[in-house]
């Protein structure tokens, strides 16, 4: 066993002269795994949350989207579609109409978008998780229903018994001058409530494709067509393909070019919690400074011992730093236990609930990722070795009489 190891778990077993050292030493330890419990915890609980966000948006959320590369609308013909359905890594694709429009339920109004999707969207899309009330259904013969997003539906006080009907407007570019023509007006009846993200829950509508062309007078051209993949395929290669075959009077993005903001958002709040718990522990490691501090002044005089045993002042050094490590990894492997114990135990049980309140699921969502346990105990590990090394170096170099390392 190597020396310096030895001498210093000699050292974090024994009693000392001062027992305050013990007890200093005891809350070092029990601060660094405290703060590693939180760490995994709270970093499990940001990657349950978005894992929920994502598949719970996923419905709404395709891996690849072509539309137009300048505008709004463009005709998509029948050589373009021959092209997407002899495409293997393709499951299904859907041409969409998307726009913004001005929506009129009894006396409110309210902008919303609008998102006209075609009679093969419910066939291939698994809707029903996302169905707060009513159905999922856009078309009853001739006349056009709505699913309309639940804070849509809560902010003008839809109702789906109501006889009431949404009242859609927008802009009608080949009008005349006056007020009545220059406006589209089409009307539906609400099918049913969807909640997504509130992001979509407040502002989006799905219907017929054909109302949204009649609405907003694009006779049979689309907004863009969404595409979703078969499993395992590589979404950037399949991308580089369409986008060769379509053109450039055409763009193709995956989804994360499509929901920049989302994405960056849920990295930038994850990394917020992360900065924040890594500065508390790095006020709780201060303890281990003070604890390895007291310890070398309580053994100032195996310090001479050592010496003249023939230990170097690098060895001496060695002793008492690797003491700060062994307190370091001593807390953070109960902190890394407890905390993935208790992330298992949420993920199985749910045991923490998320109380009152309208949501998707009862408890906390938890989901842990090995990536960010081993980064989790390389920082930890880290700071610990930050807060043994200097003060230990100074404290020796000064004891020892000696300026060299």
């Amino acid at each position: 066993m190597h020396l310096s190891l030895f001498i210093a778990k000699r050292y974090l077993f024994s009693r000392k002269k001062q027992n305050a050292i013990n007890i200093i030493s005891g809350i070092s330890m029990v601060g660094v795994a405290i703060g590693t419990t939180a760490l995994v915890v709270i970093l499990s609980v940001f990657n349950g949350i978005d894992l929920l966000l994502q598949e719970s948006t996923d419905n709404l959320t395709p891996d690849l989207v072509i539309s137009p590369a300048k505008g709004k609308f463009i005709h998509f013909d029948t050589l373009h579609y021959a092209e997407l359905n002899r495409q293997p890594s393709i499951a299904y694709y859907h041409p969409v109409v998307e726009e913004n429009a001005l929506l009129k339920y009894g006396d409110n109004l309210k902008p919303v978008t609008l998102k006209g999707i075609g009679q093969e969207y419910e066939k291939h899309v698994d809707f029903s998780r996302n169905m707060i009330e009513g159905e999922f259904k856009l078309r009853a013969g001739d006349s056009f229903l709505g699913v309309v997003g639940y804070g849509v539906a809560q902010e003008l006080g839809i109702g789906l018994k109501f006889l009431t009907p949404l009242k859609f407007y927008y802009p009608n570019k080949i009008s005349s001058s006056s007020l009545q023509a220059a406006l589209n007006t089409e009307f539906l009846f609400p099918a049913g409530f969807f909640s997504s993200q509130q992001e979509l829950d407040d502002k989006l509508i799905l219907t017929d494709i054909g109302f949204a062309q009649r609405l907003f007078g694009i006779g049979d051209r689309i907004s863009k067509i969404e595409i979703k993949l078969m499993p395992d395929v590589n979404a950037g290669t399949v991308k580089q393909d369409i986008q060769s075959l379509l053109g450039q009077d055409f763009k193709v993005e995956d989804k994360y070019e499509i929901n920049r903001s989302f994405y960056a958002m849920m990295k930038s709040e994850k990394l917020a919690v992360f900065m924040v718990l890594l500065f508390i522990l790095l006020i709780a490691s201060f303890n281990i400074v003070g604890s390895i501090s007291m310890l070398i002044l309580d053994k100032k005089d195996d310090l001479g011992v050592f010496k003249a045993l023939g230990m170097n002042l690098r060895q001496i050094i060695a002793v008492f730093k690797t003491e700060g490590i062994l307190i370091t990894l001593s807390g953070a492997a109960i902190g890394l236990l407890i905390g993935v114990v208790v992330c298992f135990l949420q993920e199985k049980y749910g045991f923490i609930k998320l109380g009152d309140g309208s949501y998707i699921i009862e408890a906390y969502p938890v989901k842990l990722i090995w990536e960010d346990i081993l980064l989790i105990m390389g920082t930890v590990l880290f700071i610990g070795y930050a807060a043994s090394y200097f003060p230990v170096k100074y404290l020796v170099n000064k004891l020892v009489g000696s300026k060299g390392t």
